[in-house]
């Protein structure tokens, strides 16, 4: 059968959360991307490269593969200070992350922060994370306990979205404290929680603090997968 690649569409990189699995041969680790992410990147039009945890030197290698930059949620970032037995962290994977932010960055890729790709992105800059927000971990219970958030105007949220204000899901453990340099908040819960930051310090970047790839179907959700892959479409001059 012959192949006919699009050469139109953008490759969007994904970074993958590590878990422990089990398969047929008996307990492995494997690098993951929730579904919801892959058909969020397919339906705007892209075609998603999930990039999987490696030595930190091969980074920029993969990210040359693709024209935009997906950074997904999962185990919290393993800083100082952080606390708690049952805290879910994977070393290699933020090593290997930082990593690629710092590609990203020098590329002038576009970027997109979810939750912990928020969180790790304004730690890059030099910012600094609130370790352990109560009440902010709906877990399972995420599609029925959202919340409301305040969008400032303008920004490239409420671009994305058409609106200043939406509703959004709950699911982490840590959120930013002090903004990294060249980052903007732009997003807020009533409780004065930042919720998303934009910057285009390194070129263009949007960080949120929920979950798009578990709510599609309303604005906050396949809305921001479309904004990066737009952007990314021009970077690769397409």
């Amino acid at each position: 059968m012959a192949v006919n690649p699009d050469f139109s569409a953008p490759l969007i990189g994904i970074t993958p959360v590590p878990r422990d699995v089990v398969t047929g041969y008996g307990p492995d680790r494997a690098d993951t991307a929730v579904k919801g992410m892959i058909e969020g990147v397919v339906r705007s039009g892209g075609v998603p490269i999930v990039l999987p945890v490696c030595d930190p030197q091969l980074a920029a290698t993969q990210l040359a593969t693709v024209s935009g930059l997906i950074l997904s949620g999962g185990q919290d970032l393993d800083l100082p200070g952080a606390t708690g037995e049952d805290r879910w962290i994977d070393p290699p994977r933020d090593l290997h992350e930082f990593a690629l932010v710092e590609a990203a960055k020098e590329a002038g890729m576009p970027v997109l922060g979810v939750c912990r790709g928020l969180q790790l992105f304004n730690v890059s800059c030099g910012g600094t994370l609130i370790t352990m927000v109560e009440g902010h971990d709906a877990g399972e219970l995420h599609a029925s306990e959202r919340h409301r958030i305040s969008i400032a105007e303008p920004s490239r949220l409420a671009d994305a979205i058409g609106a200043d204000s939406a509703e959004v899901n709950t699911i982490h453990h840590q959120a930013l404290d002090r903004l990294g340099e060249g980052l903007r908040a732009i997003a807020w819960t009533e409780d004065g929680v930042v919720e998303a930051a934009e910057s285009d310090r390194f070129g263009w970047f949007l960080g949120v603090q929920w979950h798009p790839e578990l709510m599609p179907a309303v604005p906050a959700g396949d809305s921001l997968v479309d904004a990066v892959a737009a952007e990314a479409s021009a970077f690769a001059g397409l």
